[in-house]
């Protein structure tokens, strides 16, 4: 019965053959596009590491990172996504950082060629907060990283950041 009430019946139990070419093409470039990406990523997250307005990476194959030998014996790489806590005090903040982002696209869509950042503090600011039960932090933001260079994303972030010093500089 429930098989009748479901996508099956509406989308069937194969693909298109044009979603099948388009699937089948995506994976030529797929062992090239993951090297790309994990590569960038290690370096973005070193740069941030090492930033004084960065509170806290989460990135297992950071060797900071408590289970990083873990990480190590089960995959070979960790692909584009990591957190990061930003050092900020007020949501503001966390938004202004993020709507700064030239590069960084606001999205949580991982896995494609573009760079994409998705703050936490939306789940603070939505309309339906209330019903979202979260102890996330709001200055929590999730990142993919994509098939960018890793020194145009570093700058990005890097004046995205010199807004948020100006927003604070221009409060006090």
């Amino acid at each position: 019965q429930q098989i009748f009430e479901s996508e099956f019946m509406t989308l069937g139990g194969i693909i298109s053959p044009h979603d099948a070419w388009l699937m089948i093409r995506g994976l030529r470039t797929l062992p090239l596009r993951v090297q790309k990406v994990s590569e960038t990523t290690a370096k973005v997250v070193a740069f941030l590491e090492q930033q004084p307005w960065v509170k806290k990476v989460y990135y297992p194959f950071s060797p900071s990172h408590p289970q990083y030998s873990l990480a190590q014996k089960q995959m070979k790489g960790c692909g584009g996504l990591f957190s990061l806590e930003l050092k900020a005090d007020t949501i503001e903040e966390v938004e202004i950082f993020c709507n700064n982002l030239h590069y960084f696209l606001l999205a949580c869509s991982w896995g494609g060629h573009e760079s994409l950042v998705f703050p936490m503090c939306v789940l603070y600011t939505s309309q339906n907060y209330m019903q979202v039960q979260t102890q996330l932090p709001f200055n929590l933001i999730r990142f993919y990283i994509g098939l960018e260079d890793a020194g145009i994303l570093i700058a990005d972030l890097e004046q995205a950041y010199g807004c948020v010093q100006s927003f604070i500089s221009g409060r006090q």
